[in-house]
Parts: structure tokens; C-alpha cells; sequence
């Protein structure tokens, strides 16, 4: 089975979503996530999955300090009672996951750092539902993973997460320069002094989100992405406009149902937007 899933914000983008052609939206837990998606609360999450005809997934991505150990196994025995899969980078949730005989809803998304077929079949080896292949590496590099390992993932639409610090960066710079507080802030951008491309940045309470200065976008290489084995194909709509993301949703649902899709015509409505086929054609540098 192959899955068209996208990241969802409420109750209303969910039902946009499923009736254009989602199989699955992503949720962002509150307190648990790396992401500048608006983030949900269990409550809010748990009423948006009871409602949804589809499956639900939630975002549980950032890494847990010690300290927080207890909270983070809390939230996630909470989750896995309801949610249809759960994205995690920490492997201490797996190991919790694990311990309640869930590891089936836990797919490990470490965001950049899934780039080797050895590495996606150890933690597949660990009786997990999916693997989530950086969408950073060439199309002949995701090719191999997902041909090697069964039931694997990946981003193919939407601004692409190329990095995450720890640190309060945006927190520093405006302290520095004496200006107001940037943390949750949407709009902001960094420009290299040599390129024209604007890279989405966003700051809250666990660290710094970088993301690329052009939307990704896969039409081409479907075929040979589902040929290869791909299972999950992800759309993330942070940032994109409802009529767009219709239009979006439409081409993929067409693809992965075996039916021709005139991409040509998309892109050319949506010329404005920079998209790009990332580094699927770059050669990666050893």
C-alpha cells in the first residue's frame, strides 16, 4: 500500500486534505516537535483523529533531555493510543515504544541523517512501521535505499528542513542587536550575501529550524520512486497556499493511483514559487 500523506494544522485543513486525496495527515504534538508547524495540543489532536477517515499521524520529532524523560514517555504512551503512526528522531522513544509492544506504530525520522541503506535496515530491523529517507540525497541514493529496504518514506513536496540547532539562535542575534524577540516568528528569512534564494528560519523553545530556499517538488520522479519501493510520500503544505495544495494533492493522488498527471500546467500557475527538484540530479560530495 502506498501512502500520500501531508502535515495538517486543524480539524479543517484535515477535511481539505482527505477529500482531496490524503491518505494520512501529520500533526505536531505541542512541546515535542523541530518544526515551524503550528503545533497542536493532545486534546486537539486526539479530537482531529477521532473525526478523521483517514489515518493520523503525530509529529514527535525533537530530541528529549534527560530531564524530560518521564514527560516524553508520557506523551508517547498517550499517543500510541489513538494515532496511526508516530515520526520520532529519539531513540529513547523507541525503546519506550518497545516496551509497550508498539514499535509497529514508530516510524524514525532523524530529518537529514537517514542517507544509508545499512542504517535504514537496522532500525526496519527493530519491527518499525517506516523509515524516512532525507529527501536531501540524489534520486539515485533514495533509489537504492528504498530498492534495499521495505516500507521507507520520504519528502517529495514542500520547503525541505536542512537545519536544526539546539541553540536559540534568532534569541542571540536579536539580544545582540537590540531588537525584539524573533522566537515564533513566521516570515523570517536568511539571505546569503551571494545567492538570491530567502531561507525560512524559525526559532522556538527547543532550537533553530533552517529550511530550504526552494520548494521541492518530485512529479518526474514518481514513477521511479514508487518502482524503486517507496512506500510514504509526503507533502508538507507548511507555508502554501489552501488552493495550491489542492492542485498539489490532486497531481500526487493521480500518480500514485497509476494515472497520468500533466505537471506542466501546475507549475506553470504556480511560476511565482521557487520550485526545484533539489539535489535528486547533484552528485553528492564524499
Amino acid at each position: 500500500m502506498k501512502i500520500l500523506t501531508i502535515t495538517c494544522e486543524n480539524i479543517e485543513q484535515m477535511k481539505l486534505y482527505t477529500y482531496g486525496g490524503a491518505d494520512e495527515v501529520i500533526t505536531a504534538l505541542k512541546g515535542a516537535c523541530f518544526t515551524s508547524m503550528h503545533e497542536l495540543t493532545m486534546a486537539e489532536i486526539k479530537e482531529l483523529a477521532s473525526c478523521n477517515p483517514g489515518r493520523t499521524a503525530v509529529l514527535m520529532n525533537r530530541l528529549f533531555g534527560e530531564e524530560e524523560k518521564q514527560k516524553a514517555e508520557e506523551l508517547l504512551d498517550e499517543v500510541l493510543t489513538f494515532a496511526d503512526a508516530v515520526f520520532f528522531a529519539d531513540p529513547a522513544l523507541m525503546y519506550e515504544a518497545a516496551r509497550l509492544g508498539r514499535q509497529s506504530q514508530m516510524i524514525y525520522r532523524p530529518e537529514t541523517l537517514m542517507t544509508s541503506t545499512r542504517d535504514a535496515s537496522w532500525w526496519m530491523g527493530q519491527g518499525l512501521q517506516s523509515v524516512q529517507i532525507s529527501p536531501l540525497l540524489t534520486e539515485d541514493e533514495i533509489k537504492m535505499i528504498a530498492s534495499s529496504v521495505p516500507h521507507t518514506g520520504l519528502q517529495t513536496h514542500g520547503r525541505l528542513l536542512m537545519s536544526v540547532s539546539k541553540r536559540r539562535l534568532l534569541h542571540a542575534y536579536a539580544e545582540v542587536n537590540g531588537l525584539a524577540d524573533m522566537a515564533e516568528k513566521k516570515e523570517l528569512y536568511l539571505q546569503e550575501e551571494s545567492r538570491e534564494g530567502r531561507m525560512p528560519v524559525y526559532e522556538n523553545a527547543y532550537g533553530t529550524l533552517i529550511y530550504t530556499d526552494f520548494i521541492q517538488q518530485s512529479f518526474a520522479y514518481m514513477k521511479d520512486f514508487m518502482n524503486a519501493g517507496v512506500k510514504r510520500f509526503e507533502i508538507d503544505a507548511n507555508g502554501l497556499a489552501e488552493e495550491q495544495l489542492q492542485d498539489t494533492l490532486k497531481i500526487y493522488r493521480d500518480l500514485l493511483d497509476g494515472q497520468e498527471a500533466d505537471s506542466s500546467i501546475y507549475l506553470e500557475k504556480y511560476s511565482s514559487l521557487p520550485f526545484s527538484t533539489g539535489y535528486y540530479g547533484q552528485k553528492t560530495v564524499k
